[in-house]
């Protein structure tokens, strides 16, 4: 079966989005634009679809993020 290119190049960009929120290397802000530009994609993709990125992208990150966010105070400082 053959996967659309389209379809493969959200998954690709997904996951380079859990690595940075995973490695806690990039700021908020960027992470944000990240995931607003692959929610705006995701809503090319499947125009007829618009909880596809919320089904599929969305709750991973945010529990990514929750679960590699920090607490506050924890080193003194926050992202």
């Amino acid at each position: 079966m053959r996967v659309d290119p389209a379809i493969t190049d959200l998954e690709r960009e997904c996951h380079r989005i859990v690595e940075l929120i995973c490695s806690e290397s990039a700021s908020d802000d960027d992470i944000d634009r990240r995931i607003a530009r692959l929610r705006d994609r995701t809503a090319g993709v499947f125009p007829e679809r618009p909880d596809v990125f919320d089904r599929t992208f969305g709750r991973r990150f945010q529990r990514l993020r929750t679960r590699f966010q920090p607490a506050p105070g924890l080193f003194g400082h926050g992202r």
